[in-house]
């Protein structure tokens, strides 16, 4: 049902050197290495029994990092800048800041005559904790919301495992769908379709514990996985980063532009949030 997000956006990490763009400027992303596993997908990923049980509430005390785009992206933001991969093109030129959101625009870039998603990476590395965003986006067929932790190093991608908080693919933005990688295999286990009317803002949001993945939407559990539910268990090697991304793309897992489509998509995201495990939390 699903093409994996590794096919569009999952080999979004950053790789090579980050150059600073100026002290109010975010850094612009070098050429990434885009893994794309054939035959891997998501379609037919196993939901979890865990889905359904309500998990223990976890108190989460104050933010650690809190983001509400009230002035130019800061360097701790990395832009994509890669017009010319093959799959998934991002322009640093569609990244902007206006008005209290951060916006992700799709469309044809007359700079490089070519049709160009844009994608943000924050810059701190996490491993466990709470992570909220709140975002909308603009109905369109030619583009997919992607909202996920991705390990450091890009190398370490199937092993160290891939934390999809949500992926939208449908044109009309009315479904989403959220999965959890990890191991040598590229084991996965995920919700293949959930309701929502996207381009209202929401807000997704993930807890990552040693004992438990578990996903929100506006503050009600829509999917939960644990370690037994994959055979390698849930990711735990590697710290992570953030990444918000709004890809092109014209295939399976990404319907194609059509006459439908605005000249321009474009990604609202009004804040990030950011929590620490608490140290004495016990699974």
């Amino acid at each position: 049902m699903l093409k994996r997000l590794a096919a569009i956006g999952a080999g979004l990490a950053l790789v090579g050197a980050l150059a600073a763009c100026g002290p109010d400027a975010a850094t612009d992303a070098a050429e990434p290495t885009f893994v794309t596993p054939s035959g891997v997908t998501a379609s037919g990923a196993k939901s979890p029994a865990s889905t359904a049980k309500p998990v223990k509430t976890v108190k989460w005390g104050d933010p650690i990092m809190e983001e509400n785009f009230n002035g130019p992206l800061s360097s701790r933001w990395a832009r994509y800048h890669t017009p010319d991969a093959k799959k998934s093109p991002r322009s640093r030129n569609h990244i902007s800041v206006s008005d209290g959101l951060l916006h992700l625009t799709g469309g044809v870039d007359p700079n490089y005559g070519t049709d160009l998603g844009a994608g943000v990476m924050y810059l701190k590395d996490y491993k466990y904790g709470h992570f909220e965003i709140r975002f909308r986006v603009d109905a369109g067929a030619g583009y997919a919301v992607a909202i996920l932790m991705w390990p450091k190093n890009n190398d370490d991608w199937p092993e160290a495992g891939e934390i999809d908080f949500i992926e939208i693919n449908n044109p009309t933005r009315q479904t989403a769908s959220g999965y959890v990688h990890h191991g040598k295999d590229n084991e996965t286990v995920g919700i293949d379709s959930y309701q929502g009317d996207f381009t209202k803002f929401h807000t997704i949001s993930a807890d990552w514990l040693p004992d438990r993945i578990t996903y929100y939407l506006d503050g009600k559990q829509v999917f939960n996985a644990v370690p037994s539910d994959l055979k390698s268990g849930l990711p735990d090697e590697s710290v992570m980063n953030l990444a918000i991304q709004l890809d092109q793309g014209c295939r399976k897992f990404i319907p194609c532009r059509n006459d439908a489509t605005p000249d321009k998509v474009v990604m609202d995201i009004d804040w990030v949030k950011i929590y620490k495990m608490p140290k004495n939390y016990k699974p």
